[in-house]
Order: C-alpha cells, then sequence, then structure tokens
C-alpha cells in the first residue's frame, strides 16, 4: 500500500482508493496532545482569507465597482508608490498621481496626521471615491522593535510570536499603516547572504510554523479582527526561491529544481497562506531561466491554483523594470503585458502598469486580465474596512498612546527573553548573582541603535515630517548597561575598553573578575545587498575580548548578530556565551533578565552556526550520501548545530515510545516521550521530533523535524510528551514529483537538537 499525495490532497494507493481529508494545509499548525507550557499550535478552524462572506462580498463590491471605471482608473489602482522617492515635493508629486489616476497605494507614509491628509485628498479628487491603501516594511515593529527574524525562529514559541507581532500589528496601523511586507519566509543555508537574519532559519517546516503565527498576529484571526483598526494585512514576501542565490550575493540567480521548490521552498509560503496571508510578494529571482514575475506556472497555477491563493500579488521594488535591466523583457511594455497576465497584481515603482490601458486599447492585453486584478486589489479595501471607514487608520491620539506602550513592551518582552540563545556555560558561570561585583564593556554594551538591529531597510528607523526632515520614532530601549544598572546598581562596574590605555599599561578595564562583553557584528553589516565573503567580525572586536582574557578575567560574552557567522574563538575564549542576535527594543532587559536568572534562557538556533566559511552551505537536511565526505583541513560538523541550546537547568529524555511499531501507510502515528528537569531551577525545554526515511524510491535526506512542542518543568518534574504524525511526516516527492508515502522502515528521533540519537525504529506496511 502506498499514499500518493499532490501537494494538497492525500489519497491512499489501495484496490480502491480512499479519500484522506481536504487539504494538507488544513492543519497549519499540526500538533500532538497540549500540555501546560505547550506551544505546538491546533489547526486553524477560520482562515480570513478563505470565508465565504468576506471574500465574496468583497469581491462583489469590488466587481460593481471595476464595471464603472475607466482603464485609467483601473491601471492607476494597480500602482503603488513609495512617498520618499517622490523627493522634497513629495507632497505636489503624490497630488499629481491622484489627479491623473495613477495611484492605488502608497509606501512610506509614517504619521497618522499625514496619512489622513493624503487620504482626505485621495477621496477628493477620486472620481468613484476610491481610499489609498498604505504599505510599509515593518517587519519587525515599529516603536516596540521586535528582535531579529532569525531571533524570532529561535524562540520555536508560536503563541508568544502571534502575541508579539500584534504588537507589531497595532503601532503599524496606529502610524496609518493597513499593510506590511512581512513575514519574510525564505529558507537559506548560506550566512553569507546579508538578508538570512530577516528570515525564520533554514528549515521549512519550523519557518512555516512560525510563518502562520506572524500572519494570524498581523491579521488577526476573524474578520472582526482584521477590521477592528489594530490589524494590518499580511504581504509574504517573496515568491519564490530568492534566497537561492550564487555566494549569497543579492540579485545573482541560481536555478533550482523543482524538487528543491517543493521540497525547500514551498513549505512556509504554503503555511503562510493556509494561514490566510492576504498578499504575497513576489521575488526579484528567477526560476527556471524566467523571472518569478513572468511566470504562470508560479504565480498562477501553484500560487493561485494549487495554494488556492486569493489575495493581492504585488511585484518588489521596481521588479518589472528590472527584468527589462537585466535582458529578460524588451521594454516596459512588454513587462507590463507579461507581468500581468502571469498574475501580478500590483507594480510596485516601475510605472509598467501605467501602460495597461494602451495595450489594452492596441488589444496586446485582454481587458478581463486587468479587470481581474483590479478586483483582486479593490477587495482587500473592502475587506479592510477602508471604503466604510477610511480615516480608522489616521487617529493621531491612538498612535501617541500606542507607540512603546506598556502592553507592547510587555508583551515583546516576552517573546525577547525566549529568542536569546545559551550557547556556552562552563562551570554554570551564569547566571550571575547581583549582589556580587560584574564588570560591562564593550563596543554595543551602551548602544540602544545596536539592540535595534541592521536590516535597516526592512525596520523603517524613522518618521517622515511634513518638511522632509526626519526624527526617530518614540520609544528609546534601554540599552544593556541601563537594563544591567537596574539589577546591580553599585555593584556594575562599567568601564569601557581603550585599546590605547590598556597598551600605554593604564587602567582601562572593569573593576571586577567576572566580566561581561557585549561585542559582535557592525549592525551596517547585515541586510540587503549586504552579503558578506568572509564571516569574521572586526579585528577590534576580538581584541577586546583577548585583552579581557589575557587580563584573567571571566567573561561572558553577549553576542549582537545579524547572522550566524564564524564564533569560534569567542567560544573559546569565553566562559560563558550568549547569542542575542539584534533583540530589538526589549533587549536589554532580556539580557539583563537572562544574565540575572530572573529568566532561564530556553532559545534554539533555528540556523546553524558554522566553523568555517568554507563549511557553507550548511544545512542537518542534507541529501543522503553513500560516503560522508569531509574536508581534509576543517570538520565537517558546525560549531552549533540547528536546534541547539542550553538552559541553566538540565533536561533528560527517556526513550522515545511508538502506539505501535507497524502501522499501515496512511496511518496517524502516536509518539510519546518522557522528559524530565534534572536540575535545580525551573525551565523550559523544547522538545523536537525528527524522521529518517531509511530507503526511498529517491533519495532521501538525512532527517527533518517534523514536530516540536515546548513544556516548562520544575526540578524534578517529569512530563509525557505525546506527539500525533499524520500522513505527510512521512512523505517524499517520488522521481514524478508526485507526493507520496512509501512503505518501509523510519527511525523517529525526539530530542534537544538536531543531532539526536535518541531514536525508535517504525515500519510502515
Amino acid at each position: 500500500m502506498k499514499i500518493k499525495l499532490s501537494i494538497f490532497t492525500v489519497v491512499v494507493a489501495m484496490s480502491s482508493a480512499a479519500s484522506f481529508g481536504g487539504p494538507l494545509g488544513e492543519r497549519a499548525l499540526p500538533g500532538g496532545d497540549r500540555v501546560a507550557g505547550m506551544t505546538n499550535g491546533t489547526p486553524q478552524q477560520f482562515s480570513i482569507l478563505h470565508s465565504p462572506f468576506s471574500i465574496r462580498t468583497s469581491e462583489a463590491r469590488a466587481r460593481e465597482l471595476v464595471s464603472r471605471m475607466t482603464l485609467e482608473e483601473k491601471a492607476g489602482e494597480l500602482m503603488v508608490y513609495d512617498y520618499n522617492y517622490f523627493g522634497r515635493d513629495r507632497r505636489k508629486i503624490y497630488e499629481r498621481h491622484v489627479d491623473r489616476n495613477e495611484i492605488g497605494a502608497l509606501m512610506r507614509v509614517r504619521s497618522a496626521r499625514v496619512a489622513r491628509e493624503l487620504q482626505e485628498y485621495k477621496l477628493a479628487h477620486s472620481r468613484l471615491g476610491i481610499p489609498l491603501v498604505i504599505h510599509e516594511d515593518i517587519t519587525r515593529g515599529w516603536s516596540t522593535t521586535l528582535p531579529l527574524q532569525l531571533a524570532m525562529a529561535c524562540s520555536w514559541d508560536e503563541a508568544a510570536i502571534e502575541k508579539a507581532e500584534a504588537a507589531a500589528a497595532r503601532e503599524a496601523a496606529a502610524i496609518g499603516i493597513q499593510m506590511t511586507y512581512s513575514p519574510q519566509v525564505e529558507v537559506s543555508n548560506d550566512p553569507r547572504w546579508g538578508r538570512i537574519g530577516a528570515t525564520l532559519g533554514e528549515d521549512p517546516y519550523l519557518s512555516g510554523r512560525i510563518a502562520a503565527a506572524r500572519v494570524r498576529g498581523d491579521q488577526g484571526r476573524t474578520l472582526d479582527e482584521l477590521q477592528d483598526g489594530e490589524h494590518v494585512i499580511a504581504c509574504v514576501k517573496h515568491f519564490i526561491g530568492y534566497s537561492s542565490l550564487q555566494g549569497g550575493r543579492d540579485y545573482r540567480h541560481m536555478d533550482f529544481s523543482r524538487r528543491e521548490l517543493l521540497e525547500t521552498h514551498l513549505p512556509p509560503h504554503k503555511a503562510a497562506i493556509d494561514a490566510g496571508a492576504l498578499a504575497v510578494m513576489n521575488a526579484y529571482t528567477a526560476f527556471e531561466g524566467l523571472p518569478c514575475n513572468f511566470s504562470k506556472y508560479l504565480l498562477t497555477d501553484l500560487l493561485r491554483g494549487e495554494l488556492g491563493f486569493k489575495g493581492q500579488l504585488i511585484t518588489d521594488w521596481t521588479t518589472l523594470q528590472f527584468s527589462v535591466d537585466e535582458g529578460a523583457a524588451t521594454d516596459l511594455d512588454d513587462a507590463a503585458k507579461r507581468g500581468l497576465e502571469a498574475g501580478v497584481d500590483m507594480d510596485m515603482i516601475a510605472d509598467a502598469f501605467l501602460r495597461l490601458p494602451k495595450l489594452v486599447r492596441e488589444g496586446k492585453v485582454d481587458e478581463k486580465a486587468l479587470d481581474a486584478a483590479v478586483v483582486r486589489s479593490l477587495a482587500l479595501k473592502y475587506l479592510m474596512g477602508l471604503f466604510d471607514n477610511p480615516y480608522k487608520y489616521c487617529d493621531e491620539a491612538k498612535e501617541k498612546a500606542e507607540l512603546f506602550s506598556e502592553r507592547n513592551q510587555r508583551d515583546v518582552l516576552e517573546l525577547t527573553r525566549e529568542c536569546l540563545v545559551l550557547l556556552k556555560n562552563d562551570g554554570g558561570i551564569l547566571p550571575l548573582k547581583t549582589s556580587e561585583p560584574v564588570g560591562l564593556t564593550g563596543t554595543f554594551a551602551d548602544d540602544a541603535v545596536a539592540l535595534r538591529g541592521g536590516l535597516f531597510k526592512d525596520n523603517p528607523n524613522e518618521v517622515q515630517a511634513d518638511g522632509g526632515a526626519y526624527y526617530f520614532h518614540k520609544g528609546d530601549p534601554k540599552t544593556v548597561k541601563d537594563a544591567m544598572s537596574g539589577r546591580w546598581g553599585d555593584n556594575l562596574r562599567y568601564q569601557p575598553i581603550t585599546l590605547a590605555n590598556v597598551a600605554r599599561g593604564e587602567n582601562g578595564l572593569p573593576d571586577a573578575d567576572v566580566v561581561v562583553l557585549v561585542l559582535g557584528e557592525p549592525p551596517d553589516f547585515t541586510g540587503e545587498r549586504k552579503g558578506r565573503a568572509t564571516l569574521e567580525l572586526p579585528e577590534g572586536e576580538l581584541e577586546n575580548l583577548r585583552i579581557l582574557k589575557r587580563a584573567g578575567k571571566k567573561i561572558v560574552s553577549v553576542v549582537l548578530a545579524g547572522r550566524p557567522f564564524i564564533m569560534n574563538e569567542i567560544v573559546w575564549l569565553s566562559d560563558a556565551v550568549v547569542m542575542a542576535w539584534y533583540p530589538g527594543a526589549m533587549g536589554g532587559d532580556a539580557i539583563a533578565e537572562v544574565l540575572s536568572g530572573k529568566a532561564n534562557p530556553s532559545g534554539k538556533l533555528a540556523q546553524a552556526i558554522p566553523m568555517h566559511v568554507g563549511q557553507i552551505p550548511l544545512s542537518y537536511r542534507e541529501k543522503r550520501t553513500f560516503i560522508p565526505c569531509s574536508y581534509s583541513d576543517i570538520p565537517s560538523t558546525p560549531l552549533f548545530p540547528f536546534g541547539y541550546g542550553l538552559s541553566y537547568t538540565k533536561f533528560e529524555y527517556a526513550k522515545p515510545e511508538l502506539g505501535k511499531h507497524e502501522a499501515s501507510v496512511g496511518e496517524d502515528v502516536e509518539v510519546s516521550v518522557k522528559v524530565r528537569n534534572s536540575g535545580s531551577v525551573s525551565g523550559r525545554e523544547i522538545i523536537q521530533l525528527y524522521v529518517r526515511d531509511e530507503a526511498a524510491s529517491v533519495l532521501p535526506r538525512e532527517r527533518e523535524l517534523k514536530e516540536f512542542a515546548s513544556v516548562v518543568l520544575a526540578p524534578g518534574e517529569e512530563r509525557e510528551v505525546r506527539f500525533t504524525l499524520h500522513p505527510d511526516a512521512f512523505a517524499i516527492y517520488d522521481a514524478n514529483l508526485n507526493r507520496v508515502v512509501e512503505p518501509g522502515d523510519f527511525t523517529i528521533f525526539v530530542g534537544g537538537d538536531s543531532t539526536t540519537v535518541n531514536g525508535v525504529r517504525l515500519c510502515l506496511k
């Protein structure tokens, strides 16, 4: 017996085929039995995008409106512009676009008052009273900046992520935003790429679970929540394969197979769409030699057809023009025609879609294709309630009250604590006693900008004022120094290291036996077009560490970073290492809580940390090989593997148990494991379940994450954690790219990271 699946439908291939239920994506957050402290999710019972009332009613209203629109009004509805891109005369240029029916959406408007003024002009000068929708790249919150996206993934906590993302949505809505270009869901195993920190890690399954949580945080779980003025549309980016780049260099296309598309790139996009994402942004990159924005297979057959996406598809920044620049289209007319026919709904910046009226009149573009895109765009505005109340996102009093509010700080801090990953703790040096002196130093010890981190393009740090001037947004986060001062008081000995003073033999080090060193990657090293050929820290950062070591200090290194980098020397010379990534606005508080023991670190790496740049690309889920072949001069294993992270306590795993060791193909499989806190303090452990297909009709991977959950255990407490593995946990894509479950042997591993050997054998017949 053998299960055959398409991407969505499960069928048992027996003498008579039997349906196994609906789409695989129904279980957007599959999980076993919930226990106290567990964060694995439950199936979505309601999806905004697929609600018959919401989408059908909005589409019906949109179709009626489209029937009364001119070609120019239709084309203009499909244009989004950057307000700042208009320059010093931005207001006049915006009004000119409105007067000419050339604009449907706008970005870089970061003020409730300005949003109201722009909306008022749009409504007053739109023949049919069509409101403006305002977009923004708010991928990590606004004032109460969330941790780096890769750091969020290290929490493995969907509930905390959804709550923090809801805080980000509230702040976005408060400054006039209705759509955020988030979440970013690429899967990458190349830390040289400057935007790897904007992803949710190297694993498709974990990325999907977290992407779905972020969509729910942005949009809410019901239509009422979506329309409450505190939620925003989630625009998932970038569809698809943007992370498949040569040497980690942005925009350097590297072809990948349909197998890699289905196995690696598609799962997190699918999870986000199943969670109800209302918008998608297509990628700059190409697939099978064709720019993504021209691929009917990707945008129509796959995204709209098989994934069932009914929302709005937006190009990335001037993508249609870039297709001309790279020689994949003859001119903007060609790009506009091919983009629209492939499935694109909205053109960002390039002005290509303003050519559609001419192309329709010349008979080169079918007006029905144009109408379909306009209906989808207008339906979102109806769905958000903008036609009924276009000013609900323009409340200056709400903006003042919401930004960096106590509630938002609390919700974001809850997540930030869980994002910190303890990599080393020799001799149990952590946590540090607040009753004893502790030193503090390092480049970023008193730097709030570094806590907010790099990726400034994806985390706008300024608000647009009328005259073109900029000012920093409300909310000054505590630095590590500020937060530690609040806990250690006079016992904190802060002293910046001055290399010149040290070289002269003058006293330039903190006066304490134990020193916290805050070091890391400068924020401007990370972001779009910030790929790196090497992954070492600047020499000055490492020299601070060496100076402390030569002075005989006990060193606790707190590492800020926008990507995994080569940190061998940091680990070797430090007594303890905390990977804080760029932790955001509440990072100082979270770091101080972890160092003092108020919070027990529980983060687990969502991306392996390499030992050498020559190991890249690096992934725990590599394809199987007949002879494992290592480099002759460096190890093949990472410095720290996917899923790794320490705690101030210890957890012991019993051998996993199965409901039965032999099961029929197509059955759910019950897995349980007992986990015990054998340490002296309470702690949260993330239990990870991996499946290894021992033999298949195609080359299988070493193992793959298929489930996870977390438990909070008191000292000495033991808990049995149960998982239910559905048929897709054992599925592969066969030689014909059919999704199937084949009979055979599988090993199910359950443990604390991706290297666990704590396994049990299952036979599917």
